[in-house]
């Protein structure tokens, strides 16, 4: 009688734990790849970087930064959303490809909301308006006179439509009630290449594109989309000291991975990038680079990324923004 029972609860006890996924119990057990879906160097290689050399300390296995660029990080975030949950495909996430792509591109192969878990918020850093030296202002309200005096309109840069400084670019010339016709670039290196070649008169970007520039007198920032003054920019007042509130613009980045990923899984990949991003290597790296590290909850990540989709689409429908 006593061995049947035994037997029986052996039997239950295998059945229970066959209900677990393999890939659950011993997860990791390979290498975990980390897309990213912009080339080499710029923040989401960098961010993405950092945070596999501290994933790989911490959990025992190689984690690879794979870089995919094109298309808005649309070919990256295909690959990621039609990957298996299983905790080894990975992606640092932006804008576009979390928030806005739907909206830009016809027949995107993913859906932002439905296709992802976003794990953890990374990093932020804010968008800075600088102008050409050819530009007869030094604050925010004279360019905006100066640019509504203007005809025809002047020309602003970003580095592609749909891209966060557009988006900034267009919020920003709407609500101060002046035409500017939009000019874009490859890069955001390319942009302040035209800005201080006097090219283009205006364009928004991340401090660490501007700061050089505008401490070297070759251009001009005048505002930072910021709720406080920028370290490194401290002499650059902030949107709302120069009268136009909700103008707080950051570029940010975000762990995440495809949908179903379990909640077990989603916990501690959050605990090791907060691990990751807390390193003196990775603080001062992206101190370098004008970045507030901004590790999240994963309730918080969600909360955040659906308020930028929210705010993200009413601005490319408003101005009938699409990537042709």
């Amino acid at each position: 009688m006593h061995l049947r029972i035994w037997l029986g609860l052996l039997a239950a006890l295998g059945v229970a734990a066959a209900g677990f996924p393999a890939a659950a119990q011993q997860w990791p057990a390979r290498p975990i790849h980390l897309v990213v879906g912009f080339g080499a160097g710029g923040p989401s290689d960098i961010i993405g970087r950092l945070i596999a050399a501290g994933m790989s300390e911490s959990l025992g296995q190689q984690v690879v930064v794979e870089n995919k660029p094109g298309a808005g990080s649309n070919i990256a975030a295909e690959a990621v959303a039609k990957a298996k949950p299983d905790g080894y495909t990975l992606m640092i996430g932006s804008v576009g490809p979390l928030t806005v792509n739907d909206v830009l591109y016809s027949n995107l192969p993913f859906d932002p909301v439905k296709d992802f878990v976003v794990i953890s918020l990374t990093a932020q850093t804010p968008l800075v308006l600088g102008l050409g030296m050819d530009v007869p202002a030094k604050t925010l309200k004279e360019f905006v006179d100066h640019a509504k005096s203007k005809r025809p309109p002047i020309n602003y840069a970003s580095p592609g439509v749909g891209v966060p400084p557009h988006f900034a670019s267009e919020m920003f010339r709407a609500r101060a009630g002046f035409a500017s016709t939009h000019v874009p670039y490859r890069s955001g290196a390319a942009v302040i290449e035209a800005l201080m070649k006097n090219e283009v008169q205006w364009a928004f970007d991340v401090p660490v594109t501007m700061t050089a520039q505008h401490k070297a007198g070759k251009l001009r920032a005048i505002a930072t989309a910021a709720n406080r003054r920028w370290t490194g920019l401290e002499e650059v007042p902030t949107f709302a000291e120069s009268g136009y509130q909700d103008m707080e613009i950051m570029g940010w980045f975000a762990l995440c991975g495809p949908a179903g990923l379990p909640q077990d899984m989603v916990q501690r990949l959050n605990v090791e990038t907060a691990k990751a991003l807390a390193t003196p290597e990775a603080k001062q790296r992206l101190a370098n680079l004008g970045f507030a590290q901004t590790p999240t909850t994963p309730a918080e990540a969600r909360a955040f990324v659906a308020a930028e989709r929210k705010r993200w689409v009413a601005v490319a429908k408003a101005n009938n923004i699409k990537v042709e």
